[in-house]
């Protein structure tokens, strides 16, 4: 690059280095062994240069993954000497506070080498179906409970597998699914090194530390415009959390001040870290924080290290948003989800026109269920359901969609495949959207049943859930009306979300998941909106 570089030739090698990291992530999809990657999307792809900044992301991805990245790499180069990796050597590490907040996320990372030296670093980062540890609950009262913990090290060494694929193999549940996704992943970071190196070799780049300037920098000055868009002031906002198990609830709170093109967000005031897994590392609280100000003040240029920049985030040592070490963070997005909706109430009197109300989607509900199938062979799959999201100022919430979580369906037949379970009803729920001037997306009831006889398993299965609002109730925006709290029944009798239960051939377990909030006075809601609703069976006719 030149010293006034050609604002076509940014573009160009900016979208180049982009549909690299797409690439690489259809890669990983297409070569995954689980439906957590294969279907869920729950991955990330990222480019980084030699500085550890980071340049590009895959453009499908989780808020979960992509916001943590742009400080997992520099963690890591802080924590390992870069300078003694050469090609095909790969690293792997999923520490949560290194990298992504809990222990089944596991992160690999490359260097490119480009004329004999270090010029920049790739990473894939992945949920996996499990790492060991206990079943996947927020049960757990510290992080040795939650499964194998793989420091900073190497994963490939000059090309070679480590004796590290022995250690993980021999720790985890479905081992060949978990080792394959790995592989999946390595793949996807092989890709995306030959392609930068190749790309600054086409492009006679020595660096890419002059293109990423010029990257991070446009994205910078974007958000920053963005923000100064916005009167200078100060907004609160909290919430009270009920954590099964605790005897009193968890507090975050927050304040957010605005001061001319940057914002604070303060999460001061946040109750201490707890001995259940709900734990947010600063990594988490970061990622989901940022995520929903990207969406709702930027949301048009990419996002990379620069749009980062304006943006500091505050949260005390030791609280439930940045705990020290072992605290237990399995289930961090219980509360990290729910971040989102804390940023827009503090937002609600300065932007109320981007807002959105409260989802039931919010936090991600999530059911795991392990055990053997009749002919000695083992399953874990996972089901993931979604809530309705909020209604915006301008249009109805969407229907059963994640946010913010941002993951995708997995299919019944995926489901039904990957286990001896049978999805009996999987529907809408009819009039579950709060009412509004714009209503709220639909929720929707989903009912597993566990397969008798030839077709079910050998002994019970172990199912893990996840979910619910921990007491928080899907509430309306501005005028707008709330939805019921999201239930899980086993065999027709209540259950509580957050812990693990037994199921046993034909029983059934169920969920009913709320809709999002309403937007606005329902009694502005247009007629012909109302009679389309009641005519496509949305809302009941009363």
């Amino acid at each position: 690059m030149v010293d006034a570089p050609d604002p076509v030739r940014v573009e160009t090698s900016w979208r180049r280095l982009q549909s690299i990291t797409d690439e690489a992530a259809t890669a990983l999809v297409r070569a995954s062994f689980s439906s957590v990657i294969r279907d869920f999307l729950d991955y990330a792809c990222v480019v980084f240069d030699s500085e550890g900044t980071m340049l590009v992301q895959s453009s499908r991805s989780t808020p979960g993954l992509l916001g943590v990245l742009p400080f997992a790499v520099p963690n890591a180069m802080a924590e390992y000497p870069m300078e003694t990796l050469r090609p095909g050597d790969v690293l792997i590490l999923n520490d949560p506070w290194t990298g992504s907040g809990h222990l089944i996320d596991i992160t690999v990372l490359a260097p490119i080498f480009h004329r004999d030296r270090i010029a920049g670093y790739v990473a894939c980062s992945a949920h996996h179906l499990n790492v060991g540890g206990r079943h996947a609950t927020i049960e757990s009262r510290d992080m040795y409970e939650e499964g194998l913990k793989i420091p900073l090290t190497l994963l490939y060494e000059r090309g070679e597998p480590t004796v590290v694929f022995d250690f993980i193999r021999v720790n985890v549940r479905e081992p060949d699914k978990v080792i394959g996704d790995l592989r999946a992943q390595v793949s996807a970071n092989a890709l995306m090194v030959e392609r930068v190196a190749a790309f600054m070799a086409e492009s006679d780049l020595a660096a890419l530390e002059p293109l990423g300037a010029e990257i991070t920098g446009r994205s910078e000055t974007s958000m920053r415009a963005a923000i100064r868009a916005l009167p200078d002031g100060e907004a609160r906002a909290g919430t009270s959390l009920n954590i099964p198990g605790l005897a009193d609830p968890v507090r975050v709170e927050l304040r957010l001040s605005i001061e001319g093109d940057e914002i604070v967000l303060d999460y001061t005031g946040t109750s201490g870290q707890v001995a259940r897994a709900v734990n947010v590392t600063l990594n988490m609280t970061r990622s989901y924080s940022f995520y929903i100000l990207k969406c709702l003040l930027d949301p048009v240029v990419p996002n990379n290290g620069g749009s980062l920049r304006p943006v500091r985030i505050v949260a005390p040592e030791g609280s439930v948003l940045n705990p020290y070490r072992p605290a237990a963070t399995w289930g961090r997005t219980m509360i990290a989800h729910m971040l989102s909706e804390l940023i827009m109430e503090a937002l609600s009197g300065i932007v109320p026109d981007r807002i959105l109300a409260p989802s039931g989607a919010t936090p991600l509900a999530y059911c795991n269920l392990v055990g053997e199938r009749a002919d000695g062979g083992t399953f874990f799959t996972i089901v993931t359901m979604h809530g309705g999201m909020g209604a915006l100022a301008t249009q109805d919430g969407l229907s059963c969609i994640s946010f913010p979580a941002n993951c995708a369906n997995i299919p019944i037949e995926i489901i039904e495949s990957d286990a001896p379970l049978l999805v009996r009803r999987k529907s809408l729920l009819p009039g579950s959207g709060g009412r509004g001037k714009y209503r709220g997306g639909l929720g929707q009831r989903v009912e597993i049943e566990v397969l008798d006889g030839d077709l079910g398993p050998r002994g019970t299965v172990l199912a893990g859930l996840r979910g619910g609002r921990l007491g928080v109730p899907v509430s309306g925006a501005l005028g707008g009306e709330g939805s019921f709290s999201a239930r899980a029944e086993l065999n027709g009798s209540r259950i509580e979300f957050g812990n693990q239960v037994t199921l046993k051939p034909g029983d059934i377990l169920a969920f009913s998941l709320p809709g999002g909030g309403g937007y606005g006075d329902p009694a502005d809601r247009d007629p012909r909106l109302i009679a389309e609703d009641v005519a496509d069976g949305l809302v009941p006719a009363e």
